[in-house]
């Protein structure tokens, strides 16, 4: 049998099997802002069946000596694989607001799943919307064609976070607004595979908060094992149908690497001057907005 009739129906055997899966139910969902406080950490990435990356981004020491309160600031990936079982977490989270930064052609392609009726305000940030396309129509045709010519994977990464901090500020100013209208109640922000545009959201309200460089780099780097984790059937159906070379370009896109959000800190530094700058210039944030946050997602409680 050819490969290219073999391919669709191996293809189609692993779709059935995940549609088979689906109906086991998996373990019940552990939040950990409802357990007691020595065991959250230990759970601050969210047993959701169907929504990778999922993670609380509670607990984490500031310089102040106050700490990141558990249950407020949650990050992941898309929602368009949620289970039945995910919508009632959801549920369980009390959003006030849901932030996607998927670009149009993301969100059609795979549109969220979320509980219905719901009570959290959707918020639509498109971030990459247009390059973001072209990106990946070019790297789609790339793996086709096995024309990996002057393709550097870890340089495209790097440049698209130096844009999320410069050229996409509108976007994140957006994303720093709608956490500040909520108040202190709890949001939950994504893109694709929430390791990117959400990994930069994330970096940078922590950095606001006072959260330690080495700190924020640690939680950056742990989407390289949940985004990885949640793609490894893929990469090996990649690496026996189109290669190893694709496959490892593409594994390369697919984790985080440390030098990329540090190269989108070095960008802020270059063009502001400093991260504080960045924040009152850029982010158009006061000291009684930053004031906010700090009083809003902090807490002193042990």
């Amino acid at each position: 049998m050819k490969k290219k009739v073999l391919f669709p129906a191996i293809l189609g055997v692993a779709l059935l099997a995940l549609a088979v899966i689906q109906f086991i139910p998996g373990p019940p969902l552990v939040i950990p802002a409802e357990l007691p406080a020595a065991d959250r950490a230990g759970h601050r990435h969210l047993n959701f069946e169907g929504i990778d990356n999922f993670r609380d981004l509670g607990g984490y020491p500031t310089a102040s000596g106050a700490t990141v309160r558990w249950g407020v600031l949650y990050r992941s990936g898309m929602l368009a694989q949620a289970s039945r079982a995910d919508l009632e977490g959801l549920q369980r989270l009390n959003l006030s607001h849901l932030i996607d930064f998927r670009s149009a052609l993301e969100k059609e392609a795979e549109p969220d799943r979320l509980p219905e009726p719901h009570a959290f305000e959707v918020v639509e940030i498109p971030t990459l919307d247009g390059g973001d396309n072209t990106v990946a129509l070019d790297i789609m045709r790339r793996i086709d064609e096995g024309d990996f010519e002057d393709f550097d994977p870890d340089a495209l990464m790097l440049d698209a976070n130096r844009a999320f901090a410069t050229d996409f500020l509108p976007q994140y100013r957006q994303f720093f607004q709608t956490v500040l209208a909520a108040d202190g109640a709890p949001v939950l922000w994504h893109c694709t595979a929430g390791k990117d545009r959400a990994g930069f959201a994330a970096a940078a309200l922590l950095r606001l908060l006072g959260v330690p460089q080495d700190v924020i780099v640690r939680d950056y780097m742990l989407s390289k094992e949940y985004a990885m984790g949640a793609r490894r059937n893929e990469l090996r159906l990649l690496r026996l149908f189109k290669g190893d070379e694709a496959a490892d370009k593409l594994q390369v896109i697919m984790g985080v690497e440390a030098p990329w959000i540090e190269a989108a800190f070095s960008a802020i530094d270059e063009r502001w001057g400093s991260f504080d700058t960045y924040v009152r210039e850029g982010l158009q944030l006061d000291d009684t907005d930053i004031a906010r946050l700090r009083a809003n997602l902090l807490t002193r409680d042990t």
